[in-house]
């Protein structure tokens, strides 16, 4: 049960929204605007998921929208090209992201 929880926490801090883990990555991976889109689609998923499967996801979309949504102070080096393996190593933790919180009916 602590396993689960914890894969779970971690899940939902590696969600690309806002200034969370996963915001972030998204940032490095995708730039400013494209942040912003994945970061859409990814709270419409956790509301569709939140009122489908679990009220957590539902609770953990409220937080994220009123306190982890404010705009990332702009970096200096942000036009460097991600490599490969950075990118798939990425693509991976949001592959386990979607492994863990879908199922969670």
């Amino acid at each position: 049960m602590a396993g689960f929880f914890s894969l779970f926490v971690n899940a939902l801090s590696l969600v690309p929204v806002g200034r969370t883990d996963g915001g972030r990555i998204s940032q490095g991976l995708f730039g400013r605007s494209g942040s912003q889109a994945v970061s859409f689609a990814s709270l419409a998923f956790l509301l569709i998921l939140g009122f489908t499967q679990s009220d957590l996801l539902l609770f953990y979309f409220a937080f994220v929208v009123f306190f982890q949504s404010e705009l990332e102070i702009p970096m200096r080096n942000e036009v460097d090209d991600v490599p490969v393996t950075t990118a798939s190593v990425a693509a991976l933790a949001g592959f386990l992201t979607l492994l863990t919180l879908i199922p969670m009916g």
